[in-house]
């Protein structure tokens, strides 16, 4: 009997932890649906000027300034020769590539545009690809 009441115990305590794990596993995976939202280390202005490529592959520049606020939202201001964009770009709209870098796609003004965007310690590496074929990248440097 004593046995028994033992081995009921031990059954009882593995029981309570596979459960507590069960909970804890899906709690914290239920947080995952933000997953793609970008890292708050990533948080601060970006600008450079970038080199961009229209339809016709005619090449000029533009400026391109990337804020990354807290909340995942990405405003893009990018404006010079044939562009001009601004909009923000929610972390509803973000995929996450990798730790450090994310893509997103957007229409604005009629175009869709597809952005990547790569961090490092104090830069972001700029791409985007619109729909008419007009593309341009840079290495944006961060200001703040």
């Amino acid at each position: 009997m004593m046995q028994m009441n033992s081995l009921l115990k031990i059954i009882t305590i593995f029981s309570a932890f596979f459960i507590c794990g069960c909970l804890n596993f899906y709690t914290s995976s239920s947080s995952l649906l933000n997953d793609n939202e970008i890292d708050k280390k990533y948080i601060g202005l970006y600008e450079a000027g970038i080199t961009t490529t229209d339809s016709y592959n005619i090449t000029g520049n533009a400026y391109v300034s990337v804020t990354i606020s807290s909340g995942g939202v990405a405003t893009v201001n990018i404006s010079g020769g044939y562009i001009s964009f601004l909009n923000n770009i929610y972390k509803e709209d973000m995929v996450r590539l990798s730790d450090n870098s994310y893509s997103a796609s957007i229409t604005s003004s009629g175009y869709r545009y597809y952005f990547t965007f790569t961090f490092s310690d104090y830069a972001l590496n700029f791409y985007f690809d619109r729909n008419d074929g007009t593309r341009g990248s840079g290495n944006l440097t961060k200001v703040r």
